[in-house]
């Protein structure tokens, strides 16, 4: 929310910096935190109330002995000693914090000190609450003590002059840092009464930039003497010396790029959560502007929490007039990145070596396969073989790349769709496992477009430069993409999936931008049939609004269908009355419902971290038995119809194989893929096609069903019909003559020369069955003018065409 007005005490050097109005048009300060570090850690300090240096400017004294900064409580040399006892002194667990993580930035030469908020504020409260109101001033402070702490270590480790003067040089480059404040806003909360203090501010990044160089220190020469003088940047402009001091001369210098420094700066827009929207808003953002070791920390889709100065700044009315809007600009002046997880952060557990080696003793229970499974939404009732699945997808396989074979990557990522009844926990799954997945987004076919699944092409309101804006695939990079309603989709959101789905990159041809986008997600999709009702005597693509191309990319395609069994609806009836009871008495219910109490359920946050340690350092490769297992699976497959014209598995189930095999190493972080990894995997394999890929006609798998959309009996039915149905014409042309014969009158004249005599429930049967292959076939019929059809083209009337 833009400011009004500015609460707070604020020092001269930032309200000159806010009223200034030069180069004001952008998301510029004045003088950003950066360029105070640098000017003021560069210079020479006082270090005590004996020094005789001449105070800056903004400072006066009081009682002769102390400095204070105009407009704060800030006394200067107060500061600088609370912070070296602080650095020196600070404790965790009986060890010296700090000097120990100065002594690891020594031999790792890394040159950031993270303080952590909370340790700053057991040791001084009030030195914690200057730092947060007033973080331009003490931060640089901060540096300078943390600059001279880490140099005198150096010195005293080393004894060549050589190395020391490095160590000094070195020590100039340390900043500090700041993490873990105690409060942590969201980015509506963001209030007038926040500007120029300390925040920390949680959201995703939705857009990050380009870089660009900012330059801190010119660099300018004299044309006629060559004398060179370096001058700062103050408040966003460049001074240029008008008169040379050599030769007298004015107007002589020229300005050398060259010998200019330039600090990388980037532009972030950061939008609020999701899940801490309220009812009835839209999310807000915040720009986030981040300089030199900041940049290109973070990326689209990232959930973060920032720390850094909010500061408002003016804008021009028009860019060749100093007239300044009486609305100002708002955006977040970084100084560090904390990336967040989905867990509550209250109660997420920090991944400390021994918390690592809990989840691998976890890894080796012979019953974690169950476990997990049974943890994996378990308000959810029964539905094991699809959380099996889902599983799998949490995991995922390992990522490949064959550059020798002609292809980068290989896709390592599980889709798998959900098709059924309505009130059949497909929505709730979905909501499960976004809440498990540390990337990604949920989202509504109903309410997606193709741009707002992959990427749109908007121009930047700072800059006013084209740029591309990340939808949900590129926001779900590395993550799970949930779709629900999927075949509710438009036809252009359906054209878009086919390259995110198995190349898993996105190509981009707008407004001169040519680019390629990765979208290396796994897709998670929940469909409704088109009747509501599924119809177990049509296939899968008959029913739902899905092409067979797009079915064909899912790894898993799982049936969700509303059976009746007596036994498990007073099952299902016990487990809902379970989770709306208050009672803390539940043995009634144990003996009916087995994994009620069960204790050897994960929570939830166990489950999550068992879940990311697996997808970030285990990557489990094929043995050779488990090589020799996957080709015996997929040869199984292939002859399993029994019919060499029917395909019942293609390279793809063998991939998919792979991809399952290697999840299931990964529940047991195991680094190789067995045998026993293999035959679970085509356990699943069958378990989820058996359903999805039959053809209802013969009962077999077909892929051809998911593949072309009908399957090989199909289109064998389709040809008879073809030489049946004019031998039936031409043998009696009176029947079909004048006003022709019913529909359903003609297929029963059929299925009867087909099958003989048959009773009515099996005439029925063979109807529906056959239905739309005979309509196909007269269709067929009609454009060679062997038949007429007359009314409505799905029970039409049959007469005989010209050419019977």
């Amino acid at each position: 929310m833009p400011p009004k007005q500015i609460s707070g005490p604020i020092s001269i050097d930032n309200r000159s910096e806010i009223s200034e109005g030069a180069n004001l048009d952008k998301h510029t300060p004045g003088r950003s935190l950066f360029q105070r570090r640098q000017m003021i850690g560069s210079a020479q300090r006082r270090t005590g109330p004996q020094s005789n240096q001449m105070l800056s400017p903004g400072r006066e004294t009081q009682h002769e002995t102390q400095a204070f900064i105009f407009g704060t409580d800030i006394s200067e040399s107060t500061i600088e000693s609370k912070f070296e006892v602080f650095l020196k002194e600070y404790k965790v667990d009986g060890q010296l914090f700090y000097m120990h993580q100065l002594h690891q930035l020594m031999e790792t030469d890394q040159f950031i000190l993270n303080i952590d908020g909370r340790h700053l504020f057991d040791f001084n409260q009030k030195l914690y609450k200057q730092l947060i109101g007033y973080p331009p001033e003490v931060i640089p402070i901060f540096d300078a003590v943390a600059q001279r702490v880490y140099l005198e270590m150096m010195l005293n480790n080393l004894a060549n002059e050589q190395q020391r003067e490095e160590a000094r040089e070195n020590s100039q480059s340390l900043i500090v840092g700041i993490i873990n404040l105690l409060a942590t806003q969201q980015v509506r909360e963001l209030n007038p009464k926040d500007i120029n203090r300390l925040v920390a501010v949680q959201g995703i990044v939705i857009r990050c930039s380009e870089l660009y160089p900012e330059m801190k220190m010119a660099a300018f020469k004299c044309c006629k003497c060559g004398h060179q003088v370096i001058t700062p940047i103050e408040r966003g402009k460049v001074e240029e010396p008008n008169y040379c001091h050599m030769c007298k001369d004015k107007n002589s210098y020229e300005i050398i790029h060259n010998l200019c420094q330039f600090t990388d700066k980037q532009y972030i827009k950061l939008q609020e959560q999701p899940e801490n929207i309220p009812e009835g808003y839209t999310p807000q953002t915040v720009s986030l502007m981040p300089y030199d070791d900041n940049v290109d920390v973070v990326k689209p889709g990232d959930r973060i929490t920032v720390i850094g100065v909010y500061r408002a700044n003016a804008l021009r009315q028009m860019k060749n007039r100093r007239t300044l809007k009486s609305v100002y600009n708002t955006f977040v002046d970084v100084i560090s990145y904390q990336k967040d997880d989905k867990i509550d952060q209250n109660k997420q557990t920090v991944m400390t070596e021994e918390y690592k080696t809990q989840l691998r003793i976890l890894s080796t229970d012979p019953n974690i396969y169950d476990r997990l499974v049974q943890s994996l939404a378990p308000s959810i009732w029964g539905m094991d073989d699809v959380k099996k699945g889902v599983l799998c997808q949490l995991f995922g396989g390992t990522n490949k790349e064959f550059s020798q074979a002609g292809k980068g990557r290989f896709r390592a990522d599980i889709n798998i769709l959900l098709v059924g009844d309505p009130s059949t926990s497909k929505s709730q799954i979905l909501k499960c496992v976004n809440s498990l997945s540390n990337r990604g987004l949920y989202t509504s076919g109903k309410g997606s477009s193709a741009v707002g699944l992959t990427v749109f092409v908007g121009r930047d309101p700072e800059t006013g430069e084209i740029v591309l804006e990340s939808g949900a695939l590129v926001l779900s990079d590395m993550g799970i993409c949930c779709i629900d309603e999927f075949d509710k989709m438009d036809e252009n959101a359906k054209t878009i999936l086919h390259e995110a789905m198995e190349q898993q990159t996105i190509s981009v041809a707008k407004a001169g931008i040519v680019s390629q986008l990765n979208a290396r997600t796994a897709i998670l999709a929940a469909a409704n049939p088109i009747k509501s009702r599924y119809d177990t005597k049509q296939s899968v693509v008959q029913n739902i609004n899905m092409p067979p191309t797009i079915l064909s990319r899912f790894d898993l395609i799982y049936l969700v269908l509303e059976e009746q069994n007596s036994r498990k609806d007073e099952l299902l009836a016990y487990h809902i009355l379970n989770l709306y009871s208050k009672q803390n008495n539940k043995t009634q219910y144990q003996d009916m419902i087995v994994e009620e109490g069960n204790p050897f359920l994960l929570d939830r946050e166990t489950l999550f971290n068992y879940i990311q340690y697996a997808r970030d350092n285990i990557y489990p490769k094929l043995s050779e038995e488990a090589q020799l297992q996957l080709i015996d699976a997929y040869t199984t497959m292939r002859r399993g119809a029994g019919n060499k014209n029917i395909v019942s598995a293609t390279p793809r189930q063998l991939e998919s194989l792979i991809r399952l095999s290697e999840a299931l190493a990964k529940m047991q972080y195991s680094e190789i893929v067995t045998r026993d990894h293999v035959v679970v995997a085509n356990n699943l394999i069958e378990e989820a096609m058996k359903k999805a890929a039959m053809d209802p006609i013969t009962g077999l798998i077909d892929m051809d069903v998911l593949t072309t959309g009908r399957s090989y009996q199909s289109r064998e039915n389709v040809q008879k019909f073809l030489d049946i149905i004019p031998k039936i014409v031409s043998a009696n042309p009176q029947d079909f003559r004048q006003s022709g014969m019913r529909f359903y009158d003609f297929a029963d004249r059929l299925i009867q020369q087909l099958h003989g005599e048959i009773d009515e429930d099996q005439k029925k049967e063979k109807l529906k069955l056959y239905q739309k292959e005979i309509a196909e076939a007269l269709y067929m019929l009609e454009e060679n003018q062997i038949v007429v059809l007359q009314g409505d083209r799905n029970l039409p009337r049959i007469r005989a065409g010209s050419k019977a």
